[in-house]
């Protein structure tokens, strides 16, 4: 009998700990997030009128004539392969010359950890316009496959601490754990409903699509304004 209570208590004993074990893990899976933000569940009152230029990142004069807004995708390699050489081309005759303005405009659509790269980059613009175009330029050149998971947390703390030491990580870390600026990304996604953007780079000169978004289509809807 003596036995039997021992191991009745022994069992006993298993049972809460397992049971306490398995309250722990609940407890912690419920209250984590997941690795990248889901821009479906965000909800935002928003109209689209126009690019939403007050709120976007831009390079060149707010108030030069020519208005460019392209929509990117960090993991986009057409994107990289535009920011290489189409952008410099228009910086250098278009946007430093005062006679044009380009707005960038957020369309992560490609994978999940392309929800975080936009997450990141707006994050980043709200602290310092100058640390997102330097965010933007080095997500362009260390761009992995489009096919794997690379634009993780990680990788994007580890990008901001050798190119942007100045920025305030602690800051930063917060903003994107806590999905701070997640309405922002979901109206630029409302943007691209509203103006039907089927992929990207997709490119709009003063509110028109240019069906060409290399640096001679640009260049050509400019001159035919």
């Amino acid at each position: 009998m003596k036995q039997q209570n021992q191991r009745l208590g022994l069992v006993t004993l298993a049972a809460i700990a397992l049971l306490a074990i398995g309250v722990v893990i609940f407890t912690s899976l419920k209250g984590s997030k997941p690795e990248f933000p889901d821009f479906k569940q965000v909800a935002v009152d928003f109209s689209p009128d126009g690019f939403n230029e007050e709120e976007q990142p831009y390079l060149g004069d707010k108030n030069a004539p020519i208005k460019i807004v392209e929509f990117s995708d960090y993991k986009c390699p057409a994107c990289k392969r535009w920011n290489e050489e189409v952008l410099p081309a228009l910086k250098r005759e278009y946007l430093d010359t005062g006679k044009a303005v380009l707005y960038y405009v957020d369309y992560p659509f490609l994978a999940p950890d392309s929800n975080l790269a936009a997450l990141a980059g707006e994050t980043l613009y709200q602290q310092d316009e100058d640390y997102f175009w330097v965010y933007h330029q080095r997500m362009s050149e260390f761009q992995g496959r489009k096919d794997e998971t690379w634009a993780t947390k990680e990788f994007i703390l580890d990008l901001i601490r050798t190119y942007i030491p100045e920025a305030d990580l602690k800051k930063f870390e917060e903003d994107l754990d806590n999905r701070t600026y997640s309405t922002n990304i979901k109206k630029d996604l409302l943007l691209v409903e509203h103006y039907q953007v089927r992929g990207t780079p997709t490119v709009f000169i003063n509110g028109k699509e240019v069906e060409d978004a290399s640096y001679a289509g640009i260049q050509a809807a400019i001159e035919n304004l």
